[in-house]
């Protein structure tokens, strides 16, 4: 067909690329330099348009386009050439489809499923994720170059498995397991893979409860210090950490998450791990710690000490948290003072609900129990724990 098809080449004329499909023989040349005034029959013009993809390789195609011999042969010129533009584009779009289509090696893959859960998660959880998956997975070259497709169960199983022979704890090894998943997951839902290996990783069981335990004398000791702590803001932020809230969730606080008129406040989804808002009441001590470092109309609520358009690091506190374990003689997580809330509560029989309130629990056996935080309920629970721990 190719040999039939005459290049149409006319003045003053829109008809690049243009071809006339000369297989009735009507024309007797290789190049229509004069428009017909009429055609006995019905014809066929053809479009061929060219794009350059991204990676500099020149694509091609082409397109038919029928007439009736009604129309005049200037008129089909007009039409088909109106049609160049979206056809051009339609082959750029068809090259890209051709790129999405390409399977990702795993760091690729895992590059890409960051990036996307960045505004999604919690920057603990992506950091976490990160240094796992660099320290255990990423440090295999080869692995790292695997199209996501070859990824096997058994090559993640022997991750695992190396980091159980150089003695690591079933709960650092789970993390493999925690960070792959979703990934997986991810392109399993896009269609790229069919199943997810990481599902499958077998983790060796072990004890996940968490026990602090301190004696009355030595937990009235401890808030005794946390609300007598001699330098703010850190005894502020002491405070905010006794009513059961993670340290990153006090630090990422704005003062636009503060509502005093309603006397609550919220720690915002990107900030907790339920990944929804959750709103809390606003008790005397937390009122009082605001006013002691002086409420403001924006920014965080405890900035960086030098650029006040931070947050404060973790760091800085640590070092702080760290006299107050000096006077105390023990050593014990900022992270232990929710589990010292918990098991204060359970040993007075709070109910889950009520704990889970408290905490911002996300077990599903507590979670499905309720919507959203009980604020009520969450507020009469933490007075009953102050009323124990206070002298």
């Amino acid at each position: 067909m190719t040999n039939d098809l005459i290049k149409i080449n006319l003045k003053n004329v829109d008809c690049k690329n243009i071809y006339f499909d000369n297989r009735n023989g009507i024309f007797g040349t290789k190049e229509i330099t004069k428009a017909p005034t009429y055609i006995g029959c019905d014809f066929k013009l053809y479009l061929r348009v060219y794009a350059v993809d991204e990676s500099g390789n020149k694509k091609q195609t082409k397109k038919s386009f029928s007439f009736s011999n009604k129309i005049t042969f200037l008129q089909a010129i007009k039409e088909v050439a109106s049609q160049r533009e979206n056809l051009i584009k339609q082959l750029k779009e068809g090259n890209r489809k051709t790129e999405k289509t390409r399977i990702p090696t795993l760091k690729e893959a895992w590059d890409e499923y960051i990036e996307m859960k960045r505004n999604q998660l919690s920057p603990n959880t992506i950091n976490g994720y990160i240094l796992v998956a660099n320290k255990w997975i990423f440090s295999d070259e080869k692995l790292s170059k695997t199209p996501i497709t070859q990824i096997s169960t058994r090559r993640l199983q022997d991750i695992v498995n190396k980091m159980l022979d150089m003695g690591m704890a079933p709960r650092s090894s789970k993390s493999i397991k925690e960070a792959l998943r979703p990934l997986f997951k991810y392109y399993v839902a896009n269609g790229t893979l069919k199943s997810n290996p990481a599902i499958f990783i077998q983790i060796p069981k072990f004890n996940n409860e968490v026990s602090i335990e301190l004696s009355d004398d030595k937990l009235k000791e401890l808030y005794d210090l946390l609300y007598n702590y001699p330098v703010e803001p850190f005894r502020s932020i002491f405070v905010w950490l006794s009513h059961g809230r993670r340290l990153n969730e006090v630090l990422s606080l704005e003062w636009r998450d503060i509502n005093l008129e309603a006397m609550t406040y919220t720690i915002r989804y990107e900030n907790n791990k339920v990944r929804k808002p959750m709103t809390y009441k606003l008790s005397n001590e937390l009122l009082e710690a605001l006013q002691n470092i002086g409420i403001k109309e924006s920014g965080f609520v405890f900035p960086a000490m030098k650029d006040k358009s931070q947050k404060m690091d973790n760091s800085t506190l640590r070092k702080h948290w760290q006299k107050v374990l000096d006077k105390l003689g023990l050593h014990i997580r900022i992270h232990d003072l929710r589990h010292l809330i918990g098991g204060v509560l359970v040993s007075e029989g709070k109910t889950l609900e009520q704990i889970a309130s408290i905490l911002g629990h996300t077990s599903t056996s507590v979670t499905k129990r309720y919507s959203k935080v009980r604020q009520e309920v969450a507020a009469e629970g933490l007075d009953e724990f102050f009323k124990r721990v206070k002298k």
